[in-house]
């Protein structure tokens, strides 16, 4: 169209808006946004004491106060290792662990200092009743000190008061069990002195036997109904006891030790008469249980100490913190009947075939992914109600998976499917079994008559399908300009105090009026303050674009905010804002010049393809606009710079070269940007330069419009269908052309015996070879029909899989090997008919990464503006409201954004949700769905607001459709392969960052405190399974390359870019010379704390607690297989960037996590959560998952009000993911492999 009508369009509207300006320059525009959605909620440090119940946010650091600290310049770790003095008083006591190791950690030094002005220490530590204590303190030469003995009531029972410096002794019986104090008195000395001391128990009286219980089952101790007290350490760290119960008979056990041995926990094992482990007990502190007997004999108990000192880790390259030790209370009950406990977990029914299916990847067309398809129905069936799998795999894709700065260090797609290959040929070694390989034709039609001649001897009943590897899109140049680009740009200056910076609601903005020509805009911050800077577009888009909130205030207070770039989408009022106003900063607005260029897409089936070439490298970029004004490509990377060597942070304390913060792209000859799912209407492209500097640059712009050949897609749909219809069936499926049949399809009709056909053709691309197949029993004919044939079967689940034909490439296989086993039907999204949900999808997509920003070189993304009420959707009516506002009229402004986070959320949801509503597949119960595409054809966004009490979802992330099978083959043969796990019985945890208590309002009203790393470890610990938590990055690595079942991971995500870890040693601390111990659960080391205590642990990205980071760069090096692990993720945009990936190319089977930001302890008590459904209660991880929506979210399935507007939903910005089935059950070590049947 002509560009030249758009600019005459473009200065009208010009004229009007600036005509408006003039009259409301000093109108504060930006002050209309109440809340600003910046991540950076202050910019001062943020304190928390050890019971503090706020809200902590992920990637942000706070601090811990106390009101007595360890000392930070002690040479020694005086008093009995705490680094701090023992307690003057009875009630401020410090703990003793008696009988763990002597190591000089809280609680476990020998030594503390005494003089006159500090002249009393006092400890206490655990003692069973019968017990002998004996406790002796050895003063320093020229000191004289007393000791005595004290209950938990303040009375003392026993003292020594030798005279001068000999040691003072005290050897006492315990007349109770629990609590017993110490007081060591100074008498007399020069100076300070330090003292030494010992404590010991001389005899055990377990049970009051008075003897210690046996540590073994077969010597358990007799006991009859009552209650009991013990004692356990590091020497004595079993005690077994055992009780006669009948069938029937409920055998009800308690073990209480909270208040009994500090800061200590054991656990209960349940053992039947045969000596087989039941049921355990595994709640952090205090279990209660009860089982019912099911033979009668004697039934065994045994108490253990967690994480104790025997069934631990024992490195020999670090060090592990164990501890554990002291009395306990033991309750037997035996009842008239028991209660069960969560029964065993449900194990999906499949029996593999040993064989192997291969595809040789062919990535210039889609045949290898139509002979795919026909290999489904021999590969994944179901005969006689039971479901046989085999792998189907694609062989010779090098494709790169690696995702940072050097495309070719780590793996290929081919490795990912490696690991697959090895775990199945393991699993099948279980049985003795070798797989049959098998090497499928690269020409489908060929490949189809291949199969069904081989798997088939007979069948009277084929699936037909259309052949549409041959069909070709069409692609029309819409626009192409060479032009030269003249260098221009204006700034404007604005002081921190300056009038022109007006306050309504404590909201800040300097407007600024951009016409047509000014293609660009940066705003910058000088000079300190604690301000963050944005940007954001007032007339007529009303939306906020761009921040730029670190290093500046986030982690630093002074320096430059000069980050932000951002295309100007449509000329109109922008505005220049700010969190705060100081005199001490300055805003730098530069507006920066560029070309405009109109062109029309009236198809939506299409993709537009942008290309910006020169001569010479410059800076020039494209961006394409959508009609209604949204910048919709290119999309913000999500990383951004070089990547350290491991250890190393990118960006810590904001160097002076800080590449990881702000988006330049280098010098280039070429620039592209895409959209895969364009609305119709009139698009604008902006050629821009990326900085003001540099010459006049000439260009030539191609824009070009690929359009879906509607033959293509309804015959890769059809036959993805057709798969599933064959599956369902056990039928084989063949190949025609669209106008004939072809000799190898006619040879296998008559080979087999076909004498009807079920004939798959929507869109009716088959009419042409329609009459020449043998008898049609069904002509499926549309994707209506297509699904009621699906649905008419009764093994077909209430499921439905989406894909996407944009890229052009065979993702529709993998998709169908996914529909195949729930017996679903396989829909293509942008078929939708109120229009392509995954258009929404991808606007909320490319505007969270362009609003967010690079936090240590990985993208934070941005929050859309969300409102606490219904906000009035008609954009004529906002528009007009606007212009009222700056003429000065009395009008009640919509709140900023106008709430995109609801209403674009539900425009994407109620578009996907009509579609399923109009093919009848809104049934009874939650739908699950699944999207199979790569991340950035159908993005995330479309599966994570699929989520809630409506249904559940989950996303097929692809790289090509050979990445895309192998996760799909790896989560419907998980029963199988995880197997192929040697410690598939262990589950690991790298807890960082969690709550100890604190509380988060769900929007039922509920408050409920979450004791995060201890709900973990019971859930974890459930059905006999070995838990086993790292906070080391080499020990947590370890584990992962072992081997385990399940992994949580707890803590920052630094912006998307690695894990946290404990530090090993480091420099950036108050103990540099101090090596730190591996744990089940990171501890405030900077504190001089261990994983022992109890409160909040929060790590943070700069001093004190500094956690080490391991870019995923060196994770993925790093990684092994990890055989069908499921991973689990509460963290800050690890699910938006590379994190999942990494984790799937090693052969995760899911992963689920968090692609917004994370709130603690609302994430956490939503995950503690889930967690006891899927690993207790053995639900799959998808309807689990969607428990919690409702209550912590706004549910778009629903948009019940109780969650749009609740309490939490109103503070939360997470955008859970789970990247592969959503229907997957966690493996429990009830399971038993599935046997395989030979090919």
């Amino acid at each position: 169209m002509s560009n030249t009508k758009y600019f005459k369009k473009s200065k009208i509207q010009a004229v009007v808006i600036a005509l408006l300006f003039v009259g409301t320059v000093l109108i504060p525009i930006n002050s209309i946004a109440a809340n600003p959605t910046s991540p950076n909620d202050t910019s001062k440090k943020n304190y928390f004491t050890e019971d503090n119940e706020g809200t902590f946010i992920l990637d942000r650091s706070y601090y811990l106060m106390e009101e007595n600290p360890a000392s930070m310049g002690t040479a020694d770790n005086d008093d009995a290792g705490y680094k701090k003095d023992a307690g003057l008083d009875l009630p401020r006591s410090l703990a003793l662990y008696p009988g763990e190791l002597i190591d000089e950690t809280p609680g476990r030094g020998r030594f503390g200092k005494i003089s006159s002005t500090d002249n009393s220490d006092w400890f206490f530590f655990s003692v069973c009743q019968g017990q002998q204590i004996v406790f002796t303190v050895t003063p320093p030469s020229g000191f004289d000190v007393d000791i005595s003995l004290w209950t938990s009531a303040g009375v003392m029972m026993t003292s020594s008061n030798n005279s001068g410096s000999v040691p003072e002794t005290i050897t006492y019986t315990a007349a109770y069990t629990g609590k017993w104090y110490i007081w060591i008195k100074y008498v007399s000395g020069s100076g300070t002195g330090r003292y030494s001391f010992a404590v010991s128990f001389t005899n055990q009286n377990d049970a009051n036997s008075g003897a210690d219980a046996p540590n073994v089952r077969t010597s358990a101790l007799l006991l009859t109904p009552g209650t009991y007290f013990g004692f356990v350490d590091m020497n004595d760290p079993y005690d077994w006891y055992k009780i006669q119960a009948t069938t029937g008979q409920g055998i009800n056990v308690s073990l209480k030790m909270k208040d009994l041995s500090y800061l200590t926990d054991f656990d209960l094992q349940l053992y039947n008469p045969s000596g087989a482990l039941v049921f355990e007990g595994n709640q952090y502190y205090d279990d209660v249980f009860s089982y019912p007997a099911d033979v009668t004999g004697q039934w065994s108990v045994r108490v253990d100490i967690f994480p104790g000192w025997v069934d631990c880790p024992a490195p020999t390259e670090w060090s592990y913190y164990s501890y554990g030790s002291g009395a306990y209370n033991l309750t037997l009950k035996l009842d008239t009947s028991g209660v069960a406990p969560p029964g065993p977990i449900p194990q999906k029914d499949i029996t593999p075939i040993a064989k192997t299916y291969k595809v040789v990847n062919d990535a210039s067309s889609t045949k290898d992914d139509f002979a795919y398809l026909a290999a489904i129905p021999a590969c994944n069936y179901l005969d006689g109600g039971q479901r046989y799998l085999a792998p189907v795999i694609y062989t010779g894709d090098t494709t790169p998976t690696a995702y940072y700065d050097d495309e070719t260090s780590f793996g290929t797609v081919d490795d990912t499917t490696q690991y697959l290959v090895d775990d199945w040929n393991a699993y099948l070694a279980l049985f003795g079994k070798t797989p049959e390989q098998y090497t499928l034709a690269a020409d489908p039609i060929q490949a189809a008559a291949d199969i069904a001649t081989r798997d088939w001897t007979s069948s009277q009943t084929a699936v037909v399908a259309v052949d549409g590897s041959g069909f070709e899109d069409t692609v029309k140049t819409v626009l192409k300009r060479t032009a030269t680009l003249k260098r221009q740009s204006s700034v404007e200056t604005v002081t921190g105090d300056s009038t022109k910076i007006r306050s309504i609601g404590g909201s800040y903005g300097y407007p600024i009026f951009l016409g047509p020509k000014w293609c660009a805009l940066n705003v910058s911050m000088y000079g300190v303050g604690g301000a963050t800077p944005t940007i954001g577009a007032i007339l007529p888009l009303y939306m906020t674009m761009a921040q730029d909130w670190w290093p500046i205030p986030n982690d630093e207070t002074v320096g430059p905010r000069d980050d932000m770039f951002y295309p100007v989408n449509r000329m109109g009022i922008w505005v220049a804002g700010t969190d705060i106003v100081n005199p001490g900063w300055t805003l730098n607005v530069t507006k920066i010049a560029g070309d405009r260029y109109r062109f029309k897409v009236a198809n939506a089936d299409s993709v537009i393809n942008a290309v910006l070439t020169t001569t010479e490298a410059s800076d020039l970029l494209v961006f394409l606009i959508d009609p209604q004004g949204n910048l919709r490509a290119p999309t913000m990377p999500a990383w951004n710079g070089p990547v350290n060597p491991i250890h190393v942070w990118n960006g810590l304390e904001n160097p002076p070269s800080n590449p990881w913060r702000c988006w330049r792209p280098a010098p280039h000859t070429e620039f592209s940007a895409e959209v895969l799912h364009p609305e119709t209407g009139l698009w604008t492209a902006i050629v821009v330069p990326r900085d003001i500097g540099g010459s006049n640059t000439k260009y030539t712009l191609t824009v070009d419009v690929r359009t879906v050949n509607s033959d293509r897609a309804d015959a890769e749909i059809s036959a993805a269908n057709a798969a599933v219809i064959a599956s369902l069936n056990h039928y084989p499926l063949l190949y025609v052309n669209a106008d004939s049949i072809p000799a190898a399809t006619a040879s296998a009709f008559t080979t087999l015996g076909v004498t009807k056909v079920i004939f798959v053709e929507r869109g009716e691309i088959g009419a042409a070879v329609r009459a020449s197949l043998p008898t049609v029993e069904k002509d499926l004919k549309t994707q209506q029909e297509i699904v009621d044939e699906i649905k008419s079967y009764p093994a077909s689940e209430n499921y439905v899989t989406a894909t996407s034909t944009k890229t052009g490439e065979g993702y529709f296989a993998s998709a169908a090997m996914l529909a195949a086993y729930h017996g679903a039907p396989v829909i293509r999204v942008e078929d939708a008919p109120d229009g392509d949900p995954a258009a929404v999808a991808q606007r909320i997509h490319t505007w969270q990464r362009w609003d967010g920003d690079f936090y240590h070189g990985s993208r934070s993304t941005g929050h859309l503006p969300q409102a606490d009420a219904p906000v009035e959707q008609n954009r004529l009516k906002v528009y007009m409201t606007l212009i009222r506002f700056f003429l000065g009229q009395n009008v009640s402004v919509p709140p900023y954004g106008l709430d995109a986070k609801r209403y674009w959320n539900e425009e994407m949801y109620t578009k996907f949700h009509n579609y399923i509503v109009s093919l009848g597949l809104d049934l009874d119960g939650q739908e699950g769905y699944v999207t199979v595409a790569p991340r950035d054809d159908i993005t995330l966004e479309l599966h994570s607001a699929l989520m809630g009490n409506n249904s559940y979802a989950g996303d097929i992330p692809g790289i090509t459709p050979a990445y895309s099978s192998d996760i799909v083959v790896r989560n419907i043969l998980y029963p199988a392969l995880i197997f192929a796990n040697p410690n598939r019985n262990i589950t690991t945890t790298q807890l960082m960052n969690y709550p100890d208590g604190g509380s988060w309002r769900t929007n039922d009203g509920k408050t409920t405190p979450s004791f995060s790393s201890r709900d973990v470890k019971n859930s974890f610990s459930s059905h006999l399974r070995t838990y086993e938590g790292h906070c080391l990055w080499v020990a947590h690595l370890e584990r992962m390359n072992e081997g385990a079942s399940a992994m949580y991971y707890s803590g920052h995500g630094t912006g998307g870019s690695g894990v946290s870890a404990q530090y090993v040693q480091t420099e950036h601390c108050n103990y540099p010379e101090q090596i730190w111990w591996d744990a089940w659960r990171g501890y405030m080391f900077d504190n001089w704390k261990t994983s022992r205590d109890t409160g909040m642990v929060w790590y943070n990205a700069e001093p004190p607690t500094l956690y080490d980071i391991i870019h995923y760069k060196w994770v993925d090096q790093l990684l092994e297989n990890l055989r069908s692990q499921a991973t689990f993720y509460m963290s800050c945009t690890s699910a938006d960037g590379d994190m999942p990936m990494i984790y799937l190319d090693h052969g995760s089977v899911c992963v689920y996590g968090n692609a917004g930001t994370g709130l603690c302890p609302e994430a956490d008590l939503q995950d503690d959560l889930f967690f006891r459904d899927v690993m207790i209660d053995g639900e799959p991880i998808g309807p689990a998952y969607t428990k919690q929506v409702w209550l912590h979210f706004r549910d778009f399935t629903t948009s019940d009000p109780t969650a749009m507007y609740g309490t939490s939903s109103m503070q939360v910005t997470t955008i859970q993911c789970i990247y592969g089935d959503p229907s997957l059950i966690v493996y429990s070590p009830e399971w038993t492999a599935p046997v395989p049947i030979d090919a």
